[in-house]
């Protein structure tokens, strides 16, 4: 039955899919036919017959036996009409924020709204990233829901109808969950645009520049009060933080290119795993936490470290990460 779920969204309930499959595989057959191999009640059965003539996936013939329509032509003609009708709702959605606005002005207007428990939160972010029309902007830091954070499996949905997305990670996120570098991987993969700093004041999202979400408490273990801003000056100052971040953020690449040539005959070549370990440098991981997620030993990565920042004329291992980074060399 679950493989049937998708056609809840045209309005087709469990019984009438499940009947409208019989019918697929059974064409011909009556009502009687179906009440001895069907659990539901003859009453039941002639709604749902009824309802499937209505919607056009079933006709009758003179001696009352039912006949399937095909799937491509009678799903489709129901899905362009549910598409047809999403059209309009969206329409009038916005010809209805005229009354939104119009009755904000009359009245003091709600510039936050406090968002109470952590499934809420969770639903909230959901929400607003299924209504992004351009834009997504993140700065992602701990403290998390849960460990490492929960996946943004809706950020794949948002980047595949075309939303933008912009994060900008810092070296907590990376330490907490080793593994948080290979999601990165996998959201830039699908189109993120990912950069790392040492450190980021605060967790945020910007919904399309127009709405402001982030903690009540910045460094509270449990993100179970969020903020949800809309315009006012105080979202203008997140704009203006997460501009001035992005701009001072290093881009890391995290696909597999292959080693880049030394710049203008200058600088190291390059092996695959130094481009993964300059990575981590940049992102500001400690030694052992490379050693960790690079499945080598603590003594054998600092050693590595130390030939890379001599090669790179580094001071510090995030100025290694920096300096490859500018140079070309990831």
């Amino acid at each position: 039955m679950d493989s049937l779920r998708p056609l809840k969204a045209l309005g087709i309930s469990d019984l009438e899919a499940e009947l409208y499959r019989w019918l697929l595989r059974c064409p011909g057959s009556t009502l009687a036919d179906m009440g001895q191999h069907m659990s539901a009640a003859p009453d039941s059965l002639c709604e749902a017959v009824a309802a499937l003539e209505q919607a056009g996936l079933i006709t009758r013939t003179l001696d009352q036996r039912l006949l399937p329509t095909a799937p491509d032509v009678g799903l489709e003609a129901l899905i362009v009409w549910r598409q047809t009708e999403l059209e309009r709702a969206r329409t009038l959605a916005s010809q209805l924020m005229a009354d939104f606005h119009g009755g904000r002005q009359a009245q003091s207007p709600d510039l936050v709204e406090v968002v109470t428990g952590a499934g809420s939160v969770h639903r909230r972010f959901e929400q607003l990233q299924r209504g992004a029309r351009r834009e997504v902007q993140v700065l992602d830091t701990p403290p998390y829901m849960g460990p490492g954070g929960t996946p943004n499996d809706v950020e794949y949905e948002g980047l595949a109808r075309g939303v933008i997305y912009r994060g900008i990670y810092d070296r907590a996120a990376i330490e907490a969950a080793p593994r948080t570098i290979n999601a990165i991987a996998r959201y830039v993969a699908a189109g993120e645009q990912a950069r790392f700093v040492p450190r980021l004041p605060l967790k945020l999202a910007i919904i399309d520049r127009e709405f402001g979400y982030l903690p009540l408490i910045a460094d509270q273990p449990d993100i179970a009060r969020f903020l949800l801003i809309r315009p006012c000056s105080l979202l203008n100052a997140l704009l203006y933080i997460f501009d001035v971040l992005w701009k001072q953020a290093v881009v890391i690449p995290v696909d597999g290119r292959p080693a880049a040539p030394a710049v203008n005959g200058q600088g190291p070549q390059l092996s695959a795993g130094d481009r993964q370990l300059l990575r981590l440098l940049a992102a500001g991981m400690k030694d052992q936490a490379i050693a960790s997620h690079l499945g080598m030993s603590y003594r054998t990565a600092s050693r590595r470290i130390s030939g890379l920042m001599s090669a790179l004329g580094a001071e510090s291992r995030f100025q290694a990460g920096l300096y490859a980074a500018r140079q070309g060399w990831l």
